[in-house]
């Protein structure tokens, strides 16, 4: 029992010698500047449904309206509240994004949220205290009937000496609230959804190359349990050679959607190709596409060297890894060696 728990504590330790406990694990001080934030949503009297916990409006053209949130400070101290409205926006895994984001905005997208709802940049919630957060909506007159969704970010200004603090001993957990907006203008319930291709084009993203195909929303209502199949064959050619498929998806009111399918694990080779894209949505909806694209011979080379530079850097990794462990045994098996000597000799002698 005891050679086997001498065994153990050696692997650990020279396991520990190739580990830096300063980037697997947070330090003791742990401070969560968040802990002390609460909220509530003040729901209106439009307020369609209030067991949601977030904001579902009914609204008219023209129509003004205030509405408020009220935050909570538990924490000794004064905090500050940094408040961001954005745009409700669909990422490329086909989930709606209502926190700050670098997504485009699309091209049929007249009803802006941030452009219609208004509030105060930063908020102070006094210790052990509470704030009202006022928002103001104001429909445009000439506001089309349809759904303008975003979201209402909740973040603790962390000051200068804090941050200074976090990168010496204190591990700052900066995390924020998100509040959701939904403001129905006018009899939203006939509205379709309605799908658009807008273009198809190759790029790389995180150091993989994909063949995108982009599409848009562009009416002022969701597309529920949205699916997508592509399939990308050579020109004139029944075998598929990259497919894409996924369920569950969701696009947000007038936003687009970035595609993504994956050439990074196969080469390409110049030539004419064809893309078939088939998207269904929850509510029946059906649409279909063929866009045919083409790879110049300078687009393929470049492809399929990021393809060669990623499997030998994958490679190199591996073999890093492979002579750390072999190095990490080697030493293991001297030091149990030499112990095993050790105690040999001492039995022995006596």
């Amino acid at each position: 029992m005891k050679k086997h728990l001498t065994c153990v504590l050696l692997v650990l330790f020279y396991l520990a010698l190739f580990f830096d406990p300063s980037k697997g694990f947070a330090k003791q001080d742990v401070e969560n500047l968040i802990g002390g934030l609460s909220y509530e949503v003040l729901y209106p009297e439009n307020q369609k449904n209030k067991n949601l916990g977030y904001f579902d409006l009914q609204m008219k053209p023209g129509q003004e309206q205030k509405v408020s949130l009220k935050l909570y400070n538990s924490l000794p101290k004064e905090l500050t509240v940094e408040v961001r409205l954005n745009t409700a926006k669909t990422n490329s895994i086909g989930k709606v994004e209502y926190g700050p984001n670098d997504l485009k905005e699309d091209s049929s997208l007249t009803n802006d949220f941030i452009n219609i709802v208004k509030g105060p940049k930063k908020v102070a919630i006094p210790s052990k205290g509470s704030t009202q957060v006022d928002l103001m909506i104001s429909l445009p007159k000439e506001t089309s009937v349809g759904l303008i969704a975003g979201g209402i970010q909740l973040q603790p200004v962390v000051d200068s000496k804090t941050k200074d603090q976090s990168k010496k001993d204190v591990v700052v957990n900066e995390f924020a609230f998100l509040v959701g907006m939904l403001v129905r203008v006018g009899d939203t319930d006939p509205i379709e959804p309605e799908l658009k291709l807008n273009k198809t084009y190759i790029a790389f993203k995180e150091s993989k190359s994909h063949f995108f195909v982009n599409i848009s929303n562009v009416r002022p209502v969701y597309v529920e349990g949205m699916e997508v199949a592509i399939q990308v064959r050579k020109a004139n050619k029944q075998k598929v050679l990259f497919e894409y498929q996924k369920k569950g998806m969701r696009m947000a009111p007038n936003s687009m959607i970035d595609l993504p399918v994956d050439l990074a694990d196969k080469g390409i080779t110049a030539g004419d190709y064809s893309a078939q894209i088939n998207v269904t949505s929850k509510n029946g909806g059906k649409w279909s596409w063929i866009e045919d694209f083409k790879v110049n011979a300078l687009e393929a080379n470049g492809l399929n060297r990021q393809l060669v530079e990623n499997k030998t850097g994958n490679k190199l990794i591996f073999l890093v890894c492979f002579l750390i462990l072999c190095v990490g045994a080697f030493v293991f098996i001297l030091s149990y060696k030499t112990i095993k000597r050790k105690r040999s000799k001492n039995e022995t002698n006596k």
